[in-house]
């Protein structure tokens, strides 16, 4: 039986869940009395939830007055790809130098995502879409059994997240695109093909950037 969640979380879960969705933009700003309204608790838990959020770069606070959504920026966008490119190659590495190809199990995953991918582009659902993409890629880096990296890709796809849904990049044509580049990055897996993997990873992320207007 799962313990139930704390004020603190549940301030941290919703008023997280608003940045990462766009509903909070960078700029905007939010104070402790009207989440603790809006979720019927204390102060307390908000300012905790608040600056755990701070650590993790989503808020600026300030004293007395409430707190700022920390707006994205080109340099984070960039740092974000280039961290998760980082983490991707070495998992894939990992992955394919330890076996000849890549375990069913995982496949079989990566092409439920691509499953989901093509049931969000048809219902136009962007929301859907990012869940399965960013699913499809953490799949592959939980693969290589590095737990500290696995945290620290969720960590950055949360950024991936937030990123995508600013840059509102994800039209259906866009996605459509997407989708084709997921489905070539499992074939080159399923054929135990590494350096293919790894050349095409570098484009795809690539061309994710340039959709979301950040690359060139």
């Amino acid at each position: 039986m799962s313990r139930p969640m704390s004020a603190t979380e549940r301030a941290y879960n919703v008023t997280r869940g608003k940045i990462l969705d766009g509903v909070l933009a960078g700029g905007d700003v939010i104070t402790e009395g009207a989440v603790s309204t809006e979720l019927g608790i204390s102060r307390t838990p908000v300012r905790e939830a608040f600056l755990r959020l701070q650590a993790e770069g989503l808020l600026q606070l300030y004293p007395k007055r409430g707190a700022v959504v920390v707006p994205i920026t080109a340099d984070e966008a960039l740092s974000v790809g280039e961290a998760r490119e980082i983490i991707e190659s070495f998992a894939v590495t990992k992955l394919l130098t330890e076996n000849v190809y890549a375990p069913k199990e995982l496949l079989d995953t990566l092409w439920e995502h691509l499953n989901e991918q093509q049931r969000a582009i048809r219902a136009n659902d962007s929301s859907a879409f990012i869940d399965a993409d960013t699913g499809f890629h953490l799949a592959v880096v939980e693969a290589s059994a590095n737990g500290f990296l696995v945290d620290l890709y969720r960590s950055l796809r949360d950024h991936q997240r937030r990123l995508s849904v600013h840059a509102r990049s994800q039209t259906q044509s866009n996605m459509t695109a997407s989708h084709g580049e997921h489905v070539k990055l499992a074939g080159y897996l399923a054929e135990g093909e590494l350096d293919g993997y790894l050349s095409f990873l570098r484009k795809h992320l690539r061309e994710g950037r340039k959709r979301m207007g950040i690359d060139s």
